[in-house]
This record gives C-alpha cells, sequence and structure tokens, in this order.
C-alpha cells in the first residue's frame, strides 16, 4: 500500500486492489476545494482512475465539495475510471440524497464493501 500523507486531513492511497483511495476529513468548502481538486487529480492520473472516496471523517459537505466529487468522476470516467463513495454518515448521506448524487455514485458502508464491489484493476 502507498500512502502519500496529506497535511490538509486528506489522505491518498493505492490500496492493494489497485484502486486509488482518498480520504477525507472534516469540512470539505469552498476553502479546501482548490486543493481537493488536485488531489483528485492526481489520484486519478497517477494512482488509478477508479477511485473509493473515504467520507468516514468527513463532518459537512457543502455544494462546492459536491461539485469537487462530481468532477471528479468525470475526470475519472475520462481515463477509463469511476469513483465511488464509502463511509458517509447519516446527514452526508442525506445531502447527496437530497442533490440526487446517490444516481451517480454508489455509496457504500465502508471502504472494505467499496473495494469487494468494485472489479479488480488491471
Amino acid at each position: 500500500m502507498t500512502a502519500i500523507p496529506e497535511g490538509d486531513g486528506t489522505r491518498l492511497e493505492l490500496l492493494p486492489s489497485g484502486h486509488a483511495l482518498v480520504g477525507l476529513a472534516g469540512e470539505i468548502d469552498l476553502a479546501v476545494v482548490p486543493d481537493l481538486v488536485t488531489e483528485f487529480e492526481y489520484a486519478i492520473v497517477q494512482l488509478s482512475p477508479v477511485v473509493v472516496v473515504d467520507l468516514d471523517r468527513v463532518e459537512f459537505i457543502d455544494s462546492s465539495g459536491l461539485g469537487a466529487l462530481v468532477r471528479a468522476r468525470r475526470k475519472a470516467q475520462e481515463h477509463g475510471g469511476d469513483v465511488v463513495l464509502a463511509g458517509a454518515d447519516e446527514q452526508v448521506r442525506e445531502v447527496l440524497a437530497l442533490t440526487n448524487l446517490t444516481d451517480l455514485f454508489p455509496v457504500y458502508a465502508s471502504v472494505a464493501d467499496a473495494v469487494a464491489a468494485l472489479p479488480p484493476t488491471s
């Protein structure tokens, strides 16, 4: 497992399954989105176009954070991959449902469940 520690609470890892993991924490809002977009780009291009976003430690996500997830998905698909979400608490799941993003993103209870549901990478 390759881990790239980040100072802002975000972590990037290449999982043994070959999928990229982007772990988020805290508040995902306009203040952190520019860095988040850069981190998603790095994960997709340098690690794997199939990305699991771990939302387990996310306390809040606003429309700019949701937009960053949608842009990341589009970028991943351009590279032949996709983005799935894992570990969202009830409040974050509610925001995803209210904005119909559960139609775009599979949401799994945990990173392990997401990885198990994804096809292996080549």
